[in-house]
């Protein structure tokens, strides 16, 4: 690490440790007149920018030094209160009572337009003088996540019936807690420094970042889903408002105001915000996001935010945010449940100052080293007090996590031997027309993170009777893991395709034991392969490869089926027979700008924030220098990217070609990727398997994402997407290579093969539905395909 980052570190802990007091002053924000807690109320120390915000049971915490001190309490529909505390070498506990205001007005009757406009376009003024002269801040923060499920780490039941609500409730999955260093800068510039961070045992690495939404912004940006706030420029085109109400605190008058959401097709918030009478600041919002603008799993977000007055230097005064309780519910597959609660105390901002130098680097994140904190210290600097249940959840989950990790564990989905060694079930067993039933048992090995991969398999095939095995791994080196080297030895039964994943491989077990439809081609292949690769900077990679194998032609060895028995299976093609040596060498072209977290254990990852098409291009020679049967040489480049351009412009697509020249036996033709090719994003969804292919192959893959457009607002339809599919691709053949061609039972596209159709996707969070039409190289009986897909999460 260079010394000028070491020493913005230092200045930063030195930061962190000025506002990290001696003593502990907590207690509890109670309802003078009914003696209940007040949730989420605001506690300040007087005259400063440090403040914190009380837990749904009303209990808070600061940390003072000795001395006396005056703390304000604050809370909508009540009147202000002041306390005096004095610390003298031991923590404090003082209660603050809050009188109610007694005065509230609400539903009021409006003739012609609402006030709420009014008061809206006064609050974007507002906003936008505000915004104008907040420059620069940074702030402490304290967040902790807790993630509720159905199922518990172990993947068991989680439910308890709770007798204060009479429901059927769920325990506590995982729990984060964090102290961060924030730093905020015009335009959009951001960093956090994780000064302190707790999880539970089943969360192997995490942090709890504060997620600070500002409803002062432009939107709440979550990536490809842009909602605009209620104080956007152009709220007016995205929401209707209500006063529903007035409110005090003290004698401060205090608009109540609904927002209501003017489509379920588009982004959206709806929900309540208020507004201060005078300067027409916003005081707190209550918000839920529309069906259009969850994301995928997630049925419901709501956000609670309230906003405090900070001041600068100068005096200026700021409103920003004292706190963010965010929460969330969602399922995956109807199966798995959960619920989020993110609960976020902001405090002690400095405002219009400047960061040290070297505070806003390549590092969004970075989590200084000795973050992992003891028990005392979290005793002692916690701002959000834990429950009984999470105290509880914290040494329930690292008691199981120890008895996992020394423990061999069966499930459904396979065997897990301690931490890092797993067997895949599903891959046990396959049938097909050349092997007939086999069994097969594979291993697979990963630690840190994925740093070292290592898979085994072994397995036998009862009709062509022959013993297949494969040995591979993988080290991704330096710390931010970009120099990756793999390397494998094997003896396996091949497809012509991509190599088929588990749940294609089942699928085929069920279509070739039912309709005799075995939909893959297979050969026999014995070799070994290594590659090496380096990403030079983010931008720039480059790798070499080299792989040779004994390839052989394959028979059908089964003609077993449970319903068509007096059918034939389709002959398996013969390859053309080969010793194949190749060394190849890849570049990539990935002009994005990136970013980086700093995990603090010497681990770097770095991820991109723009979305500009990045370029592939590969080298491959099959020579007979190299001792190969067969003399050619394959170029491929590639064009491919992702654009979210706005709501329903969602554009994913790529463009390419591969040119082969020289002797080009069958099994290494180009060919229109289809959707047998489970391993591929993008493929041509109506072309047949194998059907079109040749030494050379012209493609161009478009889709693009319209969401929720036709059916946000219809409750059974409202997680499904649409997505719209365009395929055009063209394939060519020298008779040369068609004359070496073991197997010529194949076609070039007649000119392009163009076809086009839709998806609809997220079917029970599970399943896609996919229909495509061919408009050119139409054939009969082949022209529309309708296949169902499993979505990725």
């Amino acid at each position: 690490m260079k010394i000028a980052g070491v020493l913005v570190i230092l200045i930063l802990l030195n930061i962190s440790s000025a506002v990290s007091q001696n003593y502990r002053v907590s207690g509890k924000l109670i309802d003078a007149k009914t003696n209940k807690p007040l949730s989420f109320g605001t506690i300040k120390l007087l005259n400063s920018n440090y403040s914190t915000t009380a837990n749904n049971n009303g209990e808070f915490i600061l940390h003072l030094n000795n001395g006396n001190h005056q703390l304000t309490a604050s809370y909508i529909g009540y009147f202000s209160e002041t306390v005096d505390v004095t610390v003298n070498d031991k923590d404090e506990e003082r209660n603050i009572y809050l009188q109610p205001s007694e005065i509230l007005t609400e539903e009021i009757q409006v003739f012609g337009e609402d006030p709420a406009y009014e008061i809206i376009r006064k609050a974007v003024k507002y906003k936008k003088e505000f915004k104008t002269k907040l420059n620069e801040y940074d702030y402490n923060a304290f967040t902790k996540y807790v993630i509720r499920s159905n199922v518990n780490s172990s993947f068991q039941n989680n439910t308890f019936y709770d007798s204060s609500t009479g429901k059927m409730e769920y325990g506590i999955f995982g729990l984060l807690e964090s102290e961060t260093k924030g730093f905020v800068k015009k335009p959009d510039i951001e960093k956090q420094i994780v000064i302190s961070k707790k999880e539970s045992a089943n969360i192997s690495r995490g942090f709890a970042i504060p997620f600070i939404v500002n409803f002062y912004d432009e939107d709440i940006d979550f990536d490809e889903i842009k909602i605009p706030t209620p104080l956007s420029d152009n709220t007016f085109d995205e929401y209707e408002f209500k006063l529903k109400g007035i409110n005090y605190i003290d004698s401060m008058k205090i608009y109540k105001i609904q927002v209501i959401n003017q489509s379920e097709n588009v982004p959206q918030f709806k929900g309540l915000i208020y507004i201060l009478d005078s300067t027409f600041s916003l005081m707190k919002v209550n918000l839920s996001t529309n069906n259009a603008a969850t994301m995928r799993g997630i049925d419901m977000m709501n956000f609670n935010q309230k906003f405090t007055e900070f001041k600068d230097k100068s005096n200026s005064i700021f409103w920003l945010p004292t706190d963010v309780e965010i929460f969330a519910e969602g399922s995956f597959a109807g199966l798995f449940k959960f619920k989020g609660e993110v609960f976020t105390i902001v405090s002690n901002y400095n405002i219009n100052q400047s960061a040290p130098s070297g505070t806003f680097d390549e590092f969004i994140v970075k989590v200084m080293p000795d973050a992992e904190k003891d028990s005392l210290y979290w005793k002692n600097n916690q701002r959000i007090k834990n429950t009984d249940e999470e105290l509880t959840a914290y040494s329930k989950i690292k008691k199981t996590s120890e008895e996992k990790s020394s423990s061999i564990s069966i499930s459904p989905f396979g065997l897990r031997i301690g931490k890092y060694i797993s067997s895949n079930s599903i891959d046990y067993y396959n049938f097909n027309r050349v092997e007939g039933s086999s069994l097969r048992f594979n291993l697979n090995y990963s630690k840190d993170f994925g740093r070292y991969n290592a898979y085994g398999f072994y397995g036998y095939g009862f009709s062509d009777k022959k013993l297949k095995y494969e040995l591979s791994g993988s080290m991704s080196l330096l710390k931010d893991r970009s120099l990756q080297l793999k390397a494998g030895i094997f003896n396996r039964l091949r497809t012509l395709s991509s190599l088929p994943t588990a749940f294609d491989d089942a699928y085929n077990i069920y279509e070739s034991f039912i309709n005799k439809n075995d939909r893959y081609d297979y050969f026999y292949s014995s070799g070994l392969n290594f590659s090496i690769s380096k990403k030079i900077i983010p931008q720039f990679s480059l790798g070499i490869n080299y792989f040779e194998a004994l390839r052989k032609s394959a028979e059908n060895n089964s003609n077993f089926s449970i319903l068509k028995k007096g059918e034939d299976y389709r002959i398996n093609p013969r390859i053309n027979d080969d010793f194949n040596r190749t060394i190849g060498t890849f570049i990539r072209i990935d002009p994005n700008e990136y970013k980086a977290i700093d995990w603090g254990d010497g681990d770097i990852s770095r991820f991109g924030i723009t979305s500009f098409p990045v370029i592939d291009f590969s080298y491959t020679n099959s020579s007979k220098k190299l001792l190969s049967t067969f003399d050619f040489r394959t170029y491929s480049a590639r064009l491919s990217g992702r654009n979210y351009i706005n709501r329903f412009i969602r554009v994913s697509f790529q463009l390419g070609g591969y040119l082969l020249n020289g002797e080009v036996p069958y099994q290494n033709l180009a060919y229109l990727r289809t959707f047998e090719d489970g391993s591929n994003p993008m493929i041509f969804e109506a072309a047949k398997y194998q059907q079109f292919l040749g030494d050379k192959f012209y493609y161009f893959n478009f889709e693009n994402d319209f969401g929720k457009l036709f059916w946000g607002n219809i409750p059974f339809l409202k997680e499904l997407d649409l997505i719209a599919v365009f395929n055009i691709g063209r394939t060519e053949i020298s008779d040369k290579n068609r004359m070496l061609s073991s197997f010529n039972n194949y076609e070039s596209t007649d000119g392009y093969y163009t076809e086009a159709g839709f998806r609809i996707r997220n079917i029970l969070s599970l399943i896609n539905l996919n229909f495509t039409w061919r408009l050119t190289n139409r054939r009969p009986g082949e022209n529309f395909n309708f296949y169902f897909s499993l979505t990725g999460f």
